[in-house]
């Protein structure tokens, strides 16, 4: 099977269980207990309204009328209005600059966790069993079961708290060198970036810290199978160099499981980065998902739920993809 064959059946496999979530997150919303509808505005909503919001969003059809409506809503990217949180606005606009601050917060603390978790997890496998193997390794465990929440508390009690030397919540405004600047909207293009980056500094550590121990624990079990196997003793035997063979043999294949962790696993960041967004209160796709469960706000959640699931199938996708770099074989 060659390449273009491989990536065009994965694709049509992405689309077909793109299709079963986009069912099941339907149906999902309306098996809840509860009128849809009093729960889309809250307590204290007249029978006059509920019958409005019925007919507005289709309620009283049948369910395979609401489903069609659905559908075509979702793939043109009209996600309608939000319900309870904030009534009436609509969740494109309200989701926009969230995707935004979340992707800036998820993305740099993803990249930085996965380069630095491999270097540390490919460090300690090439010194497998000395000093600096131990002091590695017990650096990554100290971070895999520390929650994330917890340090990311104490960051931001000691250099936000005590020392003051970042900002305490949001994503933006306060500028690094000028406390008195906090309206974003009349920044300079440069003052935006200095401001968003002001306040990316915290959250990005907390964030990247929590996922870099996963990626080096990974990384330096995945490594220490692979110096076992019979072509890494037949390069030594050759003579090549310690750096050669660990480059341009071992790395290649110990690099799977950190791909495939790296897709399954998105599913979990978006989870850590609600942790994160809470204590920050760094407003992304995190904090509005904590805000949107605790108003009881089914569309936006409805919404919400579906982008993460987007997520997953599109991170999968790329793995797969990077596997068939790395790893010829899984073509055929």
């Amino acid at each position: 099977m060659d390449t273009r064959t491989y990536i065009t059946r994965k694709i049509t496999y992405l689309l077909i269980t793109l299709a079963a979530i986009l069912t099941f997150n339907f149906f999902l919303f309306r098996i809840l207990p509860g009128d849809p509808a009093r729960a889309f505005i809250g307590r204290g909503i007249s029978d006059e309204a509920v019958y409005i919001i019925n007919e507005r969003f289709h309620l009283n059809d049948p369910m395979h009328v609401q489903f069609w409506y659905y559908v075509r809503d979702t793939l043109t990217l009209d996600f309608g209005v939000t319900g309870s949180l904030n009534a009436g606005a609509s969740i494109n606009e309200l989701l926009g600059p969230r995707i935004l601050n979340t992707l800036l917060l998820v993305g740099i603390g993803t990249v930085l966790a996965i380069v630095l978790g491999v270097m540390l997890g490919r460090f300690a496998a090439w010194r497998r069993g000395k000093p600096a193997d131990t002091i590695g390794m017990a650096f990554a465990l100290t971070f895999y079961s520390m929650p994330t929440f917890l340090f990311a508390l104490f960051l931001m009690i000691v250099f936000s708290g005590e020392l003051q030397w970042f900002p305490i919540r949001g994503a933006y405004g306060q500028l690094p060198w000028d406390s008195t600047v906090t309206d974003y909207r009349f920044m300079e293009w440069w003052e935006k970036i200095a401001s968003r980056g002001y306040h990316l500094v915290l959250p990005v550590i907390a964030f990247t810290l929590e996922i870099m121990a996963e990626f080096a624990l990974i990384m330096r079990n995945s490594l220490t199978d692979v110096l076992t196997e019979d072509y890494i003793t037949t390069a030594r035997a050759k003579g090549l160099s310690n750096k050669k063979i660990l480059n341009d043999h071992a790395m290649r294949n110990a690099l799977l499981p950190v791909v495939t962790v790296a897709a399954i696993s998105v599913g979990w960041v978006l989870g850590g980065a609600i942790m994160v967004e809470m204590v920050f209160s760094y407003e992304g796709l995190g904090k509005l998902t904590w805000d949107a469960v605790g108003a009881r706000d089914l569309p936006l959640l409805q919404a919400l739920f579906l982008i993460m699931a987007v997520a997953v199938l599109i991170a999968n996708l790329i793995a797969d993809i990077v596997y068939t770099r790395l790893d010829p074989r899984v073509k055929i």
